[in-house]
């Protein structure tokens, strides 16, 4: 799989600790100190300028709300720059390279943007632009520069909220609805690319929901609008001046390809951050993966059923409880309908610890609907709904291509993989055990051998367990 490479957008001679994390999961959640209603002459002004085609009203309006952020950071750097990341070090100047070799600098600075969302001084950046920061200093339009504190920070989705020690004579932001973004629409960056102040351009967006690798919760907006290192945290204005993005990331080596966290998850994420410190997301105990075509036609799946694929369940965990089964579909959750198994996450993320929710699965041909109890996520717990399994490898050839044998616990266990085999080219183990044979259980290796033999043709679909989780693989025919 090509992987493609992303710059985080903060400026800094060592850009610490930048792991987006991902996104959008938290959803839209009312939060008070963050909105604020436009009057209808507001409204009719911002229209009169939207017509007329003109920009600079716009950006002299938009401006006084972006800061540029600086801080200082800890870093640890060691010897000849080796261990700053190569896509790092491009962004470092030459003459600045030699005072890191060997010295193990204790601290260094770096630069990014942020938006005031509140006139209490609240204000929405980054996460890598503030992580491990000992410092915070923010510019103001005006000139001013202001000492700020962390209230709270979340690293999966890249979100960070910040408080002015000095909160007299705030120019305020409005926040709008990244859910009435549509792709074509205008929109507009402000921020500090390479410290340069109040940099302000203007592009269209390009996509929503874009997955770029970031985390498990992408769901980012993709803008044509130039935006470069030193942008991170600032703001992407619709062409009604108000907040819809917080510009995070761009493809490194590509144009006119840059994306945002949608606002609306950044205001759940906010509202959060200020009640709590930390954020809070709902949590099942299930493996999900790709619920793809092939697999659809292997497990008897008709083709108009959309969802996440079930492949594994947590021992004593909620979905356990609520008696979902591998191979089972959830198509909605708490309602919402969820096509794929990045809007599975999302939605129970959404959901609060110690609540319970509706959730409808599809099995056996039939559609049902159970209700859970929502957990808390735990932070260690990062290989269930957190990530979704990997898409297993496609292959050509026929039959399976394994040798199996009972094993001390139900299944088979295979004790032999043929070289160059189906089996072989999906990634099947030694020691790999075998629990489905597409939607019919195995306990043995006598089972197993004619499970596969009563498929007559097609691929097959095998849920095997490594490790003690539980995924399917597709042997395709």
């Amino acid at each position: 799989m090509k992987t493609t490479m992303k710059t985080f957008l903060a400026s800094s001679l060592v850009l610490g600790g930048v792991a987006l994390g991902a996104a959008s999961v938290n959803g839209t959640v009312n939060a008070e100190p963050l909105f604020f209603a436009r009057t209808e002459g507001e409204v009719r002004e911002r229209h009169v300028r939207r017509e007329l085609g003109t920009f600079a009203a716009l950006a002299k309006e938009l401006n006084p709300s972006v800061v540029n952020i600086s801080v200082v950071k800890r870093a640890n750097v060691g010897s000849a720059n080796a261990e700053i990341p190569e896509e790092f070090r491009r962004m470092i100047p030459k003459d600045m390279l030699p005072q890191l070799r060997g010295q193990g600098a204790p601290e260094v600075s770096g630069q990014g943007s942020g938006v005031i969302v509140s006139a209490d001084g609240e204000i929405l950046t980054n996460n890598h632009v503030v992580e491990d920061a000992t410092e915070i200093m923010v510019k103001l339009f005006d000139g001013r520069e202001l000492e700020a504190e962390i209230v709270g920070t979340d690293a999966n989705t890249d979100l960070a909220l910040l408080k002015l020690k000095d909160t007299s004579d705030l120019p305020v932001a409005q926040l709008g609805d990244s859910n009435d973004l549509e792709v074509g629409d205008w929109v507009m960056a402000i921020g500090n690319p390479f410290g340069l102040e109040a940099t302000v351009t203007v592009g269209v967006l390009s996509g929503k929901g874009r997955v770029i690798g970031a985390g498990p919760y992408d769901d980012f907006l993709q803008t044509d609008t130039s935006i470069n290192p030193g942008n991170s945290g600032g703001p992407l204005f619709n062409i009604e001046g108000e907040v819809v993005g917080i510009n995070t990331a761009i493809i490194r080596g590509g144009q006119g390809i840059g994306f945002s966290i949608p606002i609306n998850l950044a205001k759940s994420v906010a509202t959060q951050l200020k009640e709590n410190g930390k954020v809070e997301r709902g949590f099942i105990g299930v493996g999900i993966q790709t619920l793809t075509p092939a697999l659809k036609s292997a497990l008897s799946i008709p083709t108009d059923v959309s969802g996440a694929l079930v492949s594994y369940v947590m021992e004593d965990g909620p979905a356990k409880e609520a008696g979902l089964e591998p191979s089972d579909v959830v198509v909605s959750v708490n309602n919402n309908p969820v096509a794929t198994d990045r809007e599975l996450l999302r939605e129970v993320a959404k959901l609060r610890a110690g609540s319970s929710a509706p959730i409808e699965i599809y099995r056996n041909g039939q559609k049902k609907t159970v209700t859970i109890e929502i957990a808390e996520r735990p932070e260690q717990e990062v290989g269930l709904e957190e990530q979704p399994a990997s898409e297993p490898a496609q292959v050509d050839g026929v039959r399976v291509g394994v040798a199996v044998a009972d094993g001390p616990e139900r299944g088979a266990v295979v004790t032999e993989v043929v070289p160059n085999s189906p089996a072989a080219r999906a990634g099947l183990r030694r020691g790999d055990r075998i629990r489905k044979v597409g939607l019919r259980e195995v306990e043995s290796a006598r089972e197993f051998t004619s499970a596969v033999k009563a498929v007559k043709e097609g691929d097959i679909a095998l849920l095997v367990e490594r490790g003690g989780r539980t995924s399917f693989v597709l042997i395709e025919e």
